[in-house]
């Protein structure tokens, strides 16, 4: 076995030499995450439609700004 640092939530190794090794540091970077309370896969959240709803806002905003810009070029007051 490898010398690492270790404290919480950080281990600081040399590369895996193999697919075995590192499989067992992650497996043990899961162990040390769960001991400390550290859920690592956490449940999906639910989605939020307000967020599409808000960037498509900005969007739309953004180019009647931009076709008003370009209209207002052509029409003399």
């Amino acid at each position: 076995m490898r010398e690492c640092l270790v404290g919480p939530l950080s281990t600081t190794c040399m590369a895996a030499q193999s697919v075995e090794e590192e499989l067992q540091e992650l497996a043990a970077l899961v162990r040390e995450a769960e001991a400390l309370g550290i859920d690592p896969w956490p449940p999906d959240k639910p989605e939020r439609p307000w967020s599409r709803w808000a960037l498509g806002s900005f969007m739309v905003i953004l180019m009647l700004s931009a076709v008003s810009k370009v209209l207002f070029r052509f029409v003399k007051i």
